[in-house]
């Protein structure tokens, strides 16, 4: 082949071994063969700037993807926590501002005996339905998503059952802690100051 294109020195050679768990020991051995034939002293055997030549395997490939596939969860997983962070920053907004709002209405509530552990049940259980809610919609648009580019991409479509759980589970989390302080700040309001506001 080489005297046919006219060249001296070999494009690639293709190796296959008897098994997948003796693919580095067979590369380290060719590595080291070629390395002898070629001049290439035992002390520079594992400098690559040196060897004309390189030698590549499924194992580092695998390795390789593997790294690449850690780097991106650990990408996603920032993502993700920096999403509910700021999730839970506007439903603790929101819920501060119904607070206000019905300053009023908490006052009367009051006034016709509700307890301070009933008005804080009422707002947790409000925030927590809005987190819920909101869960709800990213699981949605998370499948919906999940689908068009899986489909684009002429892939198996693959969805643990235990991903819509973990979604709906962590989306009641953060409405239940981010309700807390503005349920707190409602309970603890004075029914008399409460009714004065306008």
């Amino acid at each position: 082949m080489n005297e046919m294109l006219n060249v001296s020195d070999y494009g690639g050679i293709i190796a296959k071994t008897g098994s997948a768990g003796s693919v580095r020991a067979v590369s380290n051995e060719v590595d080291r063969r070629l390395a002898r034939t070629l001049g290439v002293s035992a002390r520079d055997i594992g400098n690559a700037d040196v060897k004309p030549y390189r030698i590549f395997n499924q194992a580092d490939i695998i390795e390789q993807l593997d790294q690449l596939s850690n780097t991106l969860t650990i990408l996603i997983t920032l993502i993700a926590l920096v999403s509910l962070v700021v999730g839970s920053i506007g439903i603790m907004n929101i819920m501060l501002v119904t607070v206000t709002e019905r300053t009023r209405e908490i006052g009367l509530m009051k006034s016709l005996g509700f307890k301070k552990k009933d008005i804080l049940l009422l707002f947790i259980m409000e925030s927590t339905l809005l987190g819920t809610i909101g869960g709800v919609f990213g699981v949605l648009l998370g499948v919906a998503g999940s689908y068009a580019v899986e489909s684009y991409l002429s892939i198996p479509h693959v969805f643990p059952s235990f991903l819509f759980l973990l979604g709906f589970s962590i989306a009641f989390i953060v409405g239940l802690v981010a309700g807390v302080y503005p349920a707190n700040k409602a309970a603890s309001l004075n029914p008399v100051e409460a009714l004065r506001h306008e």
